[in-house]
């Protein structure tokens, strides 16, 4: 009668501390924070998305439809507030490009919001728009 006594114990205690939260998943950013930029004004049309994909990840996704007038992928740069975002490699096909991700862990998404995403063709600005909390 005492071993299943103790069994029982034993078994609730485990239960009981198994259903207590861990400490570290308390001290996790909030993951899952979406800034967008939209050009749809002037010349320039697509979209910019910054996601927290994990708490030392920033994603970008980046498309544009209208106002890519060249297919060298080498002149266009893009930038998100002092953050230079242009990918290694990306297709142009005039007049838009293909869409592109972009991992960073230099930055959170969160403090792009209020800062500008300039597009540039050469030293020339194509499009500017400030980034806004989704």
């Amino acid at each position: 009668m005492i071993t299943k006594t103790a069994i029982l114990i034993l078994f609730l205690f485990a239960a009981l501390v198994s259903s207590i939260p861990h400490p570290n998943l308390q001290k996790r950013e909030k993951l899952g924070f979406v800034a967008t930029v939209l050009f749809n004004e002037n010349d320039i049309r697509g979209v910019a998305t910054f996601t927290q994909f994990s708490s030392k990840v920033c994603r970008a996704t980046v498309q544009f439809n209208t106002g890519f007038t060249s297919s060298n992928d080498d002149i266009y740069t893009f930038k998100a507030g002092n953050h230079d975002i242009t990918p290694n490699n990306f297709i142009v096909k005039p007049p838009g490009i293909a869409a592109f991700r972009k991992d960073f862990t230099n930055f959170n998404c969160k403090s792009l919001v209020g800062k500008k995403f300039t597009v540039k063709r050469g030293n020339k600005v194509i499009g500017e728009e400030e980034i806004k909390e989704a």
